[in-house]
């Protein structure tokens, strides 16, 4: 990131009001954005700093990209990619992680199933729980693969399991890499 232009951006003189190209949008696609942008922390920092400024301050990718030192097309990438992540988590049911652990440990009785579950409930990405756990990311997949299966007909299970099902069609597009987990955002 430019650290003079990150300055300017942040000081009182010249804020986020003054950058160029600010686009007005209706209260309705503010609402729409707002529903959206609830599921930020959920999505790396760089990215939902991205979509923030773009979607909420209308600041053009051209100028996103001189602010966090990236290209154009670059930040193009990530504000959809993070857009795409954004739509996904807003379908996806929200978990404090020990409610999803007592609520999986009442159907699962193999304490492993349910560490891999809530894993990748957090992290979305099966070579990450691999290393956490000290498996395989094909053992982690099959375990992850069979539960989803266990949990398919079970009538207690079922918004838990549209859940997984989600972050399985969408695992690549959801992964969250461990460096994004200890990243901070520049925007609170």
């Amino acid at each position: 990131m430019d650290q003079k232009l990150m300055e300017q951006i942040f000081s009182d003189q010249q804020g986020l009001h003054n950058c160029p190209t600010p686009r007005h949008i209706s209260d309705e696609q503010k609402e729409k954005i707002f529903s959206i942008l609830d599921h930020m922390s959920r999505i790396s920092p760089v990215e939902a700093d991205m979509v923030e400024l773009h979607l909420l301050h209308g600041l053009s990718q051209a100028y996103l990209g001189k602010i966090f030192g990236y290209t154009q097309p670059n930040v193009h990438y990530r504000v959809n990619r993070g857009i795409e992540r954004l739509k996904i988590y807003a379908q996806i049911g929200l978990y404090e992680e020990c409610e999803l652990r007592e609520k999986l440990r009442g159907f699962f009785t193999d304490p492993k199933d349910i560490e891999v579950l809530v894993l990748l409930y957090l992290y979305s990405s099966q070579s990450y729980v691999a290393r956490i756990i000290g498996d395989t990311q094909g053992k982690v997949r099959y375990r992850y693969l069979k539960c989803l299966k266990a949990m398919e007909h079970s009538p207690n299970l079922t918004e838990i399991y549209k859940t997984f099902k989600l972050i399985s069609e969408n695992i690549t597009l959801l992964r969250v890499l461990p460096e994004d987990i200890k990243r901070k955002r520049v925007l609170l």
